[in-house]
């Protein structure tokens, strides 16, 4: 790759973002019209502006093999552009532009890394440039002798001053941006003569460089010294003439044709268009956020603190005050997530092009569907979530989704489909896949763990949720072969990883001949909670307030202890289980009698029950902070616990996951 000078590092990731995202774009485009069979004028030429773009960005910075690249691409489409109605290789047209994309996305993943060449597409180009000479029909002895295009229409107007000189300067066929480099030339001329005009008109076109390689570029000045702007235009880079166009005695005839497109229309006077959107790290977005977060802890400090206990005067005006302070922390919270808020859509989206390619080598003529794909998640979300769906939709279409044939032995005339669901569910962001394939076979999943050596128990003693959930141990699969794809299970044990990495966690179930669904559960706020501090003995419990439905008192009649020794609490003629947090985290509580204690009644999916503690102590936001890495042999998700964080006074409390907590008892 090229070194990349100082200085250059935020330009350097403007260019990864912006074409990353252009070829994003172009992706979906390319798959909606295969699936179509037709491009409209306006995807056309969406696709011939993004070669444009990325052509002239890549050139900006030093990355020829992708200017080139893009360039060819260009090309392919200034001539689809240019007559819709030719006669096209669709099949052929599509291979290269995905294999364009892929390559260009490629070139981008190295680009930061100094020690890897430039990769070279000349094959790949070569492939592009055939397909091009044969949409125009164009052979090699034609290409040989092109004729050059007559001057300019308007070149030499009547009326235009005797002292006006015209420039012609011709550039290098190999020469990929000559309007860029001729906008270099224009401004060294500022200090030498007078620019009137040049054609074409707008070198900022997207059809300049075209235009400029069929005629060259035209440049009227007025200057005192010629020989002195011929010097300067030959100086120019790729420049292969530079001559003074004589005026003829006529005005030339209209020669040359219309623009193939529409030009940039024109700014009014006084006319202004700001910036409403702009671009930033997201490095600082999580400085930011961590900066909030810090602001929440010192707001609890100041509003918690142990020295407002001893003081006997009045505090209205304090209280008043930390109140609107609060309201602020509360709002500032809010804009800043709000900021690093994105749609599922932008991962979902990528998912087509797998599902695509895999069709196209596998022969299942899947579908993929989205719903919900407007839900918003924190961008480190969206950025964990890229793998985990990739290897559950190649395992949903791969193994999951059966052959043509296998559909209609099996009478399933519906056809194979994948569909992928964001929404919001207690707290916590829900995404599903589902598919309508053949489903898990337990019974080879159980074999398979037995040959492994993953059972801890008698056969005869797993449910199949328990088998099913084998398919995310490491290495595990049922594929006889190794594939391209592979089977499922290959890359969940990846997959439980990096959802773990954010608190998430991974369910799978499925019916066997009807299909599977994966579902992956991650918390809505991966930083700052509102949460229900309680006491129990010396420690301190935060529980997530999203799973807090109610806390009361109760009585007598409200505490029942069944015959096996099951405690269970009586709310509303409900029974629910009574989870005593001293017992389930080994803390010694100041109160062990239900009806001296506070009870909390709490819910998380479509699990319930009601917790003990020894009192309340405040409702209020916390910021969560993960457990070390060197505490992750204690199991401590397993035991029901999401992270710790600091409170008001200095102490630590630990932040209970309500979904884990019940799952022990419910």
């Amino acid at each position: 790759m090229p070194k990349f000078e100082a200085g250059m590092e935020s330009m350097l990731d403007t260019f990864i973002f912006e074409t990353s995202d252009l070829l994003e774009k172009l992706d979906n485009i390319l798959i909606d019209t295969e699936q179509e069979g037709e491009m409209s004028p306006d995807q056309i030429n969406e696709i011939f502006r993004t070669m444009h773009t990325i052509k002239g960005s890549a050139a900006m910075m030093g990355l020829q093999n992708m200017s080139v690249l893009a360039h060819a691409v260009e090309d392919l489409f200034y001539i689809i552009r240019d007559n819709p109605d030719i006669k096209v290789d669709k099949p052929r047209l599509y291979d290269l532009l995905f294999t364009s994309s892929d390559c260009l996305k490629g070139e981008i993943e190295n680009i930061q890394d100094e020690d890897i060449p430039l990769t070279d597409f000349t094959e790949l180009m070569n492939k592009i440039h055939a397909l091009a000479d044969e949409m125009k029909g164009v052979s090699t002895i034609e290409k040989a002798h092109k004729v050059e295009k007559s001057l300019p229409e308007n070149l030499f107007p009547e009326d235009e001053a005797k002292e006006i000189v015209t420039f012609k300067v011709v550039y290098d066929e190999k020469c990929m941006m000559p309007s860029a480099r001729g906008m270099v030339l224009l401004r060294g001329l500022g200090n030498i003569s007078e620019v009137c005009k040049t054609f074409p008109a707008d070198l900022d076109d997207d059809n300049a460089d075209d235009e400029i390689k069929s005629n060259g570029l035209f440049i009227k000045l007025i200057s005192d010294d010629n020989e002195k702007v011929l010097e300067h235009l030959k100086s120019g880079m790729n420049v292969v003439s530079a001559e003074i166009v004589p005026k003829p005695e006529k005005k030339p005839a209209q020669v040359i044709q219309e623009a193939v497109s529409e030009k940039k229309p024109a700014k009014k006077a006084g006319e202004k268009h700001e910036q409403s959107i702009i671009s930033v790290k997201l490095d600082k977005l999580d400085k930011l956020l961590d900066l909030v977060a810090e602001i929440v802890i010192t707001e609890s400090m100041v509003t918690a603190s142990p020295d407002l206990k001893n003081f006997s005067g009045n505090l209205d005006r304090f209280n008043k005050s930390s109140r609107e302070l609060k309201k602020l922390t509360d709002e500032l919270q809010d804009v800043v997530m709000s900021i690093r808020m994105v749609p599922v859509s932008s991962v979902f989206q990528k998912m087509n092009r797998v599902v695509r390619d895999m069709n196209s080598k596998l022969g299942k003529n899947c579908q993929l569907v989205f719903e919900g794909e407007d839900t918003e998640v924190d961008k480190s979300i969206v950025d964990i979530l890229g793998d985990p769906l990739m290897h559950i939709v190649r395992n949903a279409v791969d193994h999951g989704i059966e052959s043509p044939e296998e559909r209609a032995e099996k009478g399933k005339t519906e056809r194979p489909t994948v569909t992928l669901s964001a929404g919001y569910k207690s707290g916590e962001v829900v995404i599903e896949c589902r598919d309508n394939g053949a489903g898990m076979n337990t019974a080879k999943l159980l074999a398979k763990a037995k040959k492994n050596g993953l059972l801890t128990k008698p056969e005869n003693e797993y449910t199949d949720k328990e088998i099913i959930n084998f398919i995310t141990s490491a290495g595990f699969s049922t594929n006889e072969q190794i594939t391209e794809y592979s089977g499922r299970g290959v890359g969940m044990d990846v997959v439980m990883k990096n959802l773990q990495k954010v608190g998430g966690k991974l369910e799978v179930d499925s019916v066997w001949g009807e299909g599977s669904v994966f579902t992956i559960k991650i918390p809505l706020s991966l930083s700052i909670i509102d949460v229900l501090s309680v006491r129990v003995g010396d420690s301190s419990i935060s529980l997530p307030i999203n799973a807090v439905h109610e806390a009361f008192r109760c009585d007598d009649d409200g505490y029942i202890l069944d015959p096996d020794g099951n405690e269970f609490i009586m709310l509303r003629n409900k029974l629910y289980p009574l989870i005593r947090l001293s017992e389930h985290f080994g803390i010694k509580p100041d109160i062990t009698e239900p009806q001296k204690a506070m009870m909390i009644y709490v819910k998380a999916e479509d699990k319930s029950a009601v917790i003990m503690a020894d009192e309340i102590i405040i409702d209020q936001q916390v910021v969560v902070k993960p457990f070390s890495p060197l505490l992750s042999a204690f199991q401590l998700k397993d035991a029901g616990l999401a992270g710790c964080s600091i409170l008001g006074d200095g102490s630590i409390t630990l932040i209970a996951d309500i979904p884990a907590l019940l799952g022990g008892y419910v």
